[in-house]
């Protein structure tokens, strides 16, 4: 069942819910607005309650500025296959901060209503033509950062999940050292949750001693990925790097940081696993000691010397001009899986 036509929402949060809820969709969404955690949720929301995302017969993707409007038309007037319906996934094309064709405006305006067209984009221009296409027969639902309210609540939600309290005190500092950023609030939030697993209590002196920058957890978390071989998250969570505008050159320093940091580990470990021993050498707590001592069981001091090589020789190739830096760091990436 298509979705009833709205005008511009403000709340992108409350109308994408009430579409899943009900299983009644539109044929246009456009997903913009300053929240990039939330942007980013609710399109994978969406996508799951519409269809599976391995179904790569029916789930398309296109990212950046190079996507071809012809490809997009041509795949979203082909009717689907086996299924209710086709999904369009298309990311930071550009479409909506410039004009763009005639004849790709006049196919968004005629949808089969068995394809689904989703775009995220971050600039957008309500004067075009395709803007106004959406606003008329689709969803612009917009995601900008709750107030602190809000935000309180669904700190308070985040914990109640794992039955983990937490003090007031202590989420007023989370939100001091966060912001309003999503993401970062969100992965702050993960770790305490692992922090106070046990205790199922989080304190004022819990969130001070574990406070870090979100970034550098993504990059914790595609280096673990990385280490299972597991391809398809890597370069999910290398996107989502990419997506929160972080810059190839830090994504490469800290990734070059997370392998010495595991090379110090295995060799600090030697042939036991002393938590407190590695603890000293990192220079960090017990239990992220544990998490590299845990990492560091899919590697030896051997493969983890050549990964930090890898990332040395892609920083000298980056600095003489021999490779453009997100072209080079991408090709680390992929060659850090293998």
């Amino acid at each position: 069942m298509a979705a009833k036509k709205e005008k511009e929402v403000n709340n992108g949060m409350q109308i994408i819910n009430s579409h899943i809820e009900s299983g009644s969709f539109s044929n246009l969404y456009l997903l913009t607005g300053e929240e990039k955690y939330l942007i980013l949720q609710y399109r994978d929301k969406l996508v799951e309650a519409i269809i599976d995302k391995t179904d790569t017969m029916n789930y398309s993707l296109f990212r950046d500025e190079s996507i071809s409007e012809d490809e997009i038309i041509s795949i979203a007037q082909t009717m689907p296959f086996f299924a209710e319906r086709r999904v369009i996934v298309v990311e930071e094309s550009g479409f909506f901060a410039k004009k763009t064709d005639d004849a790709f405006v006049t196919a968004m305006s005629d949808i089969p209503e068995t394809t689904v067209i989703i775009f995220v984009e971050s600039k957008t221009d309500g004067k075009l033509k395709l803007y106004n296409i959406f606003s008329q027969n689709g969803i612009i639902a917009r995601f900008d950062a709750p107030d602190s309210r809000t935000l309180i609540r669904w700190i308070q939600g985040l914990f109640r999940e794992d039955e983990i309290s937490i003090e007031e005190g202590a989420i007023l500092r989370l939100l001091e050292n966060t912001g309003s950023n999503m993401n970062r609030i969100y992965t702050e939030v993960e770790k305490l949750k692992a922090y106070g697993y046990e205790t199922k209590k989080i304190t004022l002196a819990d969130v001070n001693a574990l406070s870090a920058d979100v970034v550098e957890d993504k990059i914790f978390e595609m280096i673990e990925e990385i280490s299972k071989k597991n391809k398809a998250r890597v370069l999910k969570l290398y996107d989502d790097l990419k997506y929160l505008k972080t810059d190839a050159m830090s994504i490469l320093a800290l990734t070059t940081n997370q392998y010495n940091r595991l090379l110090k580990t295995s060799e600090a470990m030697g042939d036991g696993n002393d938590v407190r021993k590695v603890a000293t050498v990192l220079k960090s707590p017990d239990w992220l000691a544990k998490k590299y001592i845990g990492l560091c069981r899919n590697y030896n001091t051997k493969m983890l010397v050549e990964k930090v090589n890898m990332c040395i020789d892609t920083d000298n190739s980056i600095k003489k001009g021999r490779m453009k830096k997100d072209l080079a760091v991408e090709m680390l990436i992929l060659n850090l899986i293998k």
